[in-house]
C-alpha cells in the first residue's frame, strides 16, 4: 500500500483524520509529499479547517481533472447523501493509476448497529436521481434505530433530532450503512480496481482502490475475487454481521470499542 502514497501529492476529503497520523493505523501523512485538505465549509464540527479547500466532497467542481495522485477519506462516505457521485468525482481528479483510500465505520462497532446495511440498488438510485446533501430520506430510520447510548455527544433524542434536521449545515448524520461488499460494488461501478479490503477493530472498514486505464478489460479486475465468499479478508474480519454470514450483528462492548486495531497489511 505504501507506494501509492510515499512522496506523492494527494487530497483528503473531510479531514484531517487521526487515523492517518504517524502513530495510528494507516500513517499516510508522514510519508506523503503533501496532503491538501477539502471540506464543505471553513466551519466544520470536527476540526480546524482554515487551510482547507472549500468544496463539496461529492461535487468538487473547482478541482481540476487528474490533479492528484491519491485521495483519502476517513469516515466521510457515510455522511454523504450521494456517495457514488463522490467516488466518480474522486476518480475524475486522480491521475491514471492513482489510489483512493476509504475508511468507513462498520456498524457492529458503532451507534448504527441496529440499522440494516444499505443496498447497492439504493446507492445507485441516489446517484441516478442526483440526490443532494439536503436529502433527509433516511431520517425516520436514523431516528428510530440510532443507538444514542453509543453516541453521547449527540445529546438527548430531541437534540439529536434537531441536529439531524439541520444536517445540510452540520453533516453529522449517517445517510448510509456500508458493508465491505457494498463498497466493492461501488468502486466496481465507478470503474476502479479494488486492491485491498480490511475490517479492523474498533470499527473500521478500509478499502484501497486504483483507477484503471479506459483500455483495461474490466473483467480482469480483482473485484470479483474480493467479493467471493472465501475471500481472505472475510476470514480475518472481527465482526459477525457481514452480508454472507448467517449470525446476527451484535455491537461491541465499550471495552472492545476502544481497543486498538491491528495494522493494515498490504
Amino acid at each position: 500500500m505504501e507506494p501509492f502514497f510515499r512522496d506523492r501529492i494527494g487530497i483528503e476529503f473531510g479531514g484531517p483524520s487521526p487515523i492517518f497520523t504517524r502513530t495510528r493505523l494507516i500513517p499516510v501523512y508522514p510519508i506523503s509529499r503533501r496532503v491538501d485538505q477539502c471540506n464543505f465549509s471553513k466551519d466544520v464540527i470536527w476540526a480546524s479547517t482554515r487551510e482547507s479547500v472549500v468544496a463539496e466532497a461529492a461535487s468538487p467542481s473547482g478541482l481540476k481533472d487528474e490533479s492528484y495522485e491519491f485521495v483519502l477519506a476517513s469516515h466521510v462516505l457515510e455522511h454523504l447523501a450521494n456517495p457514488l457521485r463522490a467516488l466518480m468525482e474522486w476518480k475524475r481528479i486522480l491521475r491514471l493509476g492513482g489510489a483512493v483510500l476509504v475508511v468507513v465505520p462498520h456498524k457492529a462497532g458503532t451507534f448504527d448497529h441496529r440499522r440494516p446495511f444499505s443496498t447497492f440498488s439504493h446507492i445507485e438510485e441516489d446517484y441516478r436521481r442526483n440526490v443532494t446533501e439536503a436529502d433527509l430520506t433516511h431520517l425516520p430510520e436514523v431516528l428510530e434505530l440510532h443507538d444514542l447510548a453509543l453516541d453521547p455527544g449527540a445529546g438527548m433524542m430531541e437534540q439529536f433530532r434537531e441536529r439531524c434536521l439541520m444536517n445540510a449545515s452540520v453533516r453529522a448524520m449517517h445517510h448510509h450503512v456500508f458493508s465491505p461488499d457494498l463498497l466493492v460494488h461501488m468502486f466496481d461501478y465507478a470503474g476502479m480496481d479494488v486492491l485491498n479490503v480490511a475490517v479492523e477493530r474498533p470499527y473500521h472498514i478500509i478499502v484501497l482502490a486504483q483507477t484503471l486505464s479506459p483500455t483495461v478489460d474490466r473483467t480482469q479486475t480483482k473485484n470479483p475475487n474480493i467479493l467471493k465468499a472465501d475471500a481472505e479478508w472475510r476470514k480475518k474480519a472481527p465482526f459477525l454481521c457481514e452480508p454472507n454470514q448467517t449470525m446476527p450483528c451484535s455491537h461491541l462492548s465499550f471495552d472492545d470499542l476502544f481497543s486498538s486495531g491491528r495494522c493494515l497489511s498490504q
